[in-house]
């Protein structure tokens, strides 16, 4: 079938819709299906460009968090869904707002996913104390596009469960994004006396790297503890500020999948600190690399749901408690070995492949209904 995927942000990689944008597109292609994606600043055979959609402050702040927003070009997206099987939609900006319209006046089948949490705005906006702010954005999602979309991919369980409590009237699919294995999965090994501990995400208000850092700096093995934090964003500089009080300090900045890739090779522990988050794909790779995770339990974070039992969990935004967690497998390395090979199993239940054969499934059943609507 031609699918269109219409998304805001495509092309910027330490973006998490963006990556799963991306691995979708190229898994469907794999499958033998044909796919066109709007978005600004893509190129090439299938994609359809839209110019960057400036708004006044939020553009700033934006790009500070490695996201922009799409121009609704009615005649780019008119040109991109002409004889389109189905269109999927990212994200409830103007961009699928338009796109939505469009599609509905040219009657083709379209769903749309739930990848922003509202408070992945608030965090970011400074904005978590007004009261009812977050249901007020649920509601404003819903009235802007989502009260058109009969059928919501939610990345997790958390994510159906927050549309629900808040009245989203649509079919409801839950299925991973999935995650891609790295380019090159090195072989595990050792390469100093020192216990490496890594985190990979966005450096933003809500991902709480900073958690993790104090929390190593109060490990009793603080000496012996080498730490990655390994992303972009705005909040880099503060990090630097505050891991410069550990012995080691922190190795901060972007890196090539080959030197991910290496850093897996070689790390002991994944922390994954954040207080949001519909599913974390990035969580998702290094577990797949046998690398055992210490999750926050937020309860706004859906990451939590990999750990496979409470010494993988920690209190959210509690770095005393992260330390106990970290000292604790420190202390017991034969049962982390146990852990990792249990991890590297599982993760083989959120591959790409099979997540974007049940991504196919969904779409067959929005064509179904869609005719069924018609006939």
């Amino acid at each position: 079938m031609t699918i269109v995927i219409v998304v805001d942000c495509f092309i910027d990689k330490s973006n998490g819709t963006a990556v799963s944008a991306n691995n979708l597109a190229k898994m469907l292609k794999i499958k033998g299906h044909n796919v066109r994606v709007v978005a600004p600043y893509v190129k090439g055979d299938g994609f359809y460009e839209v110019k960057e959609r400036w708004i006044p402050l939020v553009t700033y702040i934006s790009h500070k968090q490695h996201m922009h927003f799409g121009e609704a070009d009615e005649k780019t997206l008119r040109e991109a869904f002409k004889g389109a099987d189905l269109v999927h939609f990212f994200l409830p900006f103007k961009l699928e707002i338009v796109g939505v319209k469009i599609a509905r006046e040219m009657k083709i089948p379209y769903m749309s996913g739930f990848h922003l949490q509202p408070e992945n705005i608030t965090y970011n906006a400074h904005l978590t104390k007004i009261p009812f702010i977050h249901q007020f954005i649920f509601w404003l999602f819903h009235y802007r596009i989502y009260k058109y979309v009969k059928h919501i991919h939610c990345p997790s369980k958390l994510i159906k469960d927050e549309l629900i409590k808040h009245r989203y009237n649509a079919k409801l699919y839950v299925i991973s994004n999935g995650f891609t294995p790295q380019l090159q999965k090195l072989k595990k090994q050792k390469i100093d006396n020192f216990f490496h501990i890594i985190m990979t995400g966005r450096y933003t208000q809500e991902k709480r790297q900073d958690i993790l850092i104090e929390a190593v700096f109060l490990s009793k093995y603080e000496k012996n503890i080498k730490l990655h934090i390994k992303g972009l964003g705005p909040r880099e500089e503060e990090y630097k500020r505050l891991s410069a009080k550990l012995t080691h300090g922190a190795d901060l900045g972007f890196v090539s999948d080959l030197e991910l890739a290496k850093l897996y090779s070689y790390a002991d522990l994944y922390v994954h600190t954040s207080d949001v988050d519909g599913e974390s794909i990035a969580a998702l790779e290094a577990i797949s690399n046998g690398i055992v995770p210490i999750i926050s339990n937020s309860k706004m974070s859906a990451t939590k749901q990999f750990a496979l039992n409470d010494d993988c969990l920690f209190e959210a935004g509690d770095a005393r408690d992260l330390a106990k967690k970290i000292d604790y497998f420190i202390e017991n390395q034969s049962y982390l070995q146990e852990l990792s090979a249990k991890y590297e199993n599982i993760s083989q239940t959120y591959d790409l492949s099979s997540c974007v054969d049940k991504m196919i499934e969904m779409y067959n059943d929005v064509l179904r209904d869609f005719k069924n609507t018609i006939d």
